[in-house]
């Protein structure tokens, strides 16, 4: 009775979270240029349009572009993060965590105004750099407590032991310490890439008409012309998840498989 309950529960939760979905991704194969039931016949031009005309293209390039480089900046500032809040005692973990961690619970829009202010002051302005900067800033604290989680799984035993043999803290890093977090690091850059490339808020703020990202293409296509197009691109964007999620169930189990190992 118990296992039944469980599936029906299961299953209920997937269709309240997957029916708004599964109701509107077909309207990417429809004839019609408008997005409505029933579909006047099946056709695949509107991913030739996203592929083929502005300003789809360009705005996933430059998604593409902004959420590699905010990913690479925060693994360096999460990771070095973590590592440091680690050689700290329980009380400094518990301060330095709740600071690295504040960007995730302040709202965006005013993480928005603030990096506005703040990177036109410093002369950035509108762009890729500040926008690079703004989503690793976003992306660091995922890749923090990814990281954290990761060296907290690790038996000390292990340094401990490399360290009564003579080998330095870097030697330790880059030989022990890396080989065995690397799941939690590269758990934390898919996060952060995947916060990057999906943020409209702060991009709002802080791009440039040259540095359109695909989230403000999409925006902007709900306000002026709602046409298939958008749906097809957001159906690319589901498979792109859904390929995000595989990666990083993989990466979790990796990291399990490691931490029992050892």
């Amino acid at each position: 009775m118990s296992r039944a309950i469980y599936w029906i529960s299961l299953v209920l939760s997937m269709l309240f979270l997957a029916l708004p979905l599964l109701l509107v991704l077909p309207l990417a194969f429809n004839e019609s240029s408008f997005l409505t039931y029933p579909m006047e016949g099946f056709t695949l031009d509107w991913f030739k349009i996203a592929f083929t005309q502005p300003p789809w293209m360009p705005a996933f390039l430059n998604s593409l572009k902004v959420a590699f480089g905010a990913a690479v900046v925060a693994v360096v500032i999460g990771g070095l993060a973590a590592m440091g809040t680690m050689l700290s005692g329980r009380f400094g973990q518990i301060i330095l965590s709740g600071l690295f961690i504040s960007p995730i619970v302040i709202p965006s829009v005013v993480l928005g105004v603030a990096f506005t202010y703040a990177f036109g002051r410093a002369g950035f302005g509108g762009g890729y750099i500040s926008l690079v900067l703004a989503h690793a800033i976003l992306g660091a604290p995922l890749v923090f407590l990814s990281v954290m989680t990761s060296l907290k799984g690790l038996d000390p035993e292990l340094e401990r032991a490399a360290a009564s043999m003579g080998a330095s803290r870097a030697y330790r890093f880059r030989t022990v310490t890396l080989p065995l977090a690397a799941p939690g690091f590269m758990t934390g850059a898919l996060f952060a890439f995947v916060t990057s490339f999906d943020e409209v808020v702060v991009a709002l703020f802080l791009a440039a008409p040259q540095s359109t990202t695909l989230p403000i293409a999409l925006f902007s296509g709900l306000r002026d012309r709602l046409e298939p197009t958008i749906i097809a691109v957001a159906l690319m964007l589901s498979l792109l998840s859904l390929m995000f999620l595989l990666v990083l169930n993989w990466l979790q189990q990796r990291s399990r498989y490691k931490t029992r190992g050892k």
